[in-house]
């Protein structure tokens, strides 16, 4: 067989002139650099936090100290003048009327019940800002929820919003889920909060206060957390088909691109022309769609 008659390799076409992307896979707001995950608010990191920057601070005056007996040395092998001793920084009083809200040590009784009747079970109780917090196992959330909302003593009739963060960065878990409870007839509020790892499905609230049912599906919308148990585990605000989960914090801020979209109405192209400019302005990859 001769060269001639062997099938020639298609020439690639050439990419449309103008802004738009057309390589999706190379699209700019594809390419997700992860940020910083902050520390987890409680008492613990707080504590953390002030141990370390008292350390740090101790190394530095360390360091000062054993520079100077260096130059001091180094004068005296010189026959210079010694200089002077270095003085330890007073740290600046702090006058002002406004205070960071730091976390506290738990003093409310609400917290010291729930760690008393959740035997082993909770992890961890403070205070910020007025605001109870108490964070227990993830395999024992739905046993606090029933506890709250049965116990007489507390009371917390009412489950005010249920949600979640992302935590990439963070060791052992990758989620916080976080349950805001009140209780109308004591005038308070509680949040109650577990560490999920990548994965795991925590015991769905709605056994226990029916109005989780939504909130917990958007958490699954946004974020992919499943929850056991849960009467309707599907998507409430992306189509079913969606790729991914918008509040991750490695999905991309702009998305992942337009879905085709079909303008049936727009007879003139108007809307088309006006969709094009836009996604040729941001950088998202977005087909022209064509008439059936």
């Amino acid at each position: 067989m001769s060269d001639e008659t062997l099938p020639q390799p298609s020439e690639a076409p050439e990419a449309p002139a103008g802004p738009y992307v057309y390589d999706y896979a190379a699209s700019p707001q594809r390419q997700v650099v992860m940020p910083k995950t902050v520390p987890l608010p409680s008492l613990r990191t707080y504590e953390a936090e002030v141990k370390a920057a008292a350390a740090a601070d101790e190394a530095k005056w360390q360091k000062m100290l054993a520079d100077f007996e260096t130059a001091k040395a180094k004068a005296e092998a010189e026959g210079k003048e010694a200089p002077k001793p270095p003085v330890r920084p007073v740290p600046r009083k702090d006058d002002h009327d406004l205070k960071t809200p730091w976390p506290q040590e738990a003093k409310d009784d609400d917290l010291h019940r729930l760690q008393e009747r959740l035997v082993g079970k909770v992890e961890e109780i403070f205070e910020q800002a007025g605001e109870l917090t108490c964070q227990v196992s993830k395999e024992a959330i739905l046993e606090a929820l029933q506890l709250c909302r049965q116990d007489i003593a507390l009371n917390y009739e009412m489950l005010a919003d249920q949600t979640a963060t992302h935590y990439p960065a963070a060791t052992g878990f990758a989620f916080s889920v976080v349950y805001h409870l009140t209780s109308i007839s004591r005038r308070k509020r509680l949040r109650l909060r577990i560490l999920v790892p990548e994965g795991f499905s925590p015991e769905s609230a709605c056994a226990v206060y029916p109005s989780a049912n939504w909130m917990e599906r958007e958490i699954y919308d946004m974020l992919g957390i499943r929850f056991a148990n849960h009467p309707d585990m599907t998507r409430i605000l992306c189509p079913e088909d969606w790729e991914g989960h918008p509040l991750r914090k490695d999905y991309p801020v702009v998305g992942w691109g337009q879905r085709d979209i079909a303008f049936r109405e727009d007879r003139g192209g108007r809307l088309e022309r006006i969709a094009l400019q836009k996604a040729g302005q941001l950088g998202i990859n977005l087909k022209q769609p064509k008439a059936e």
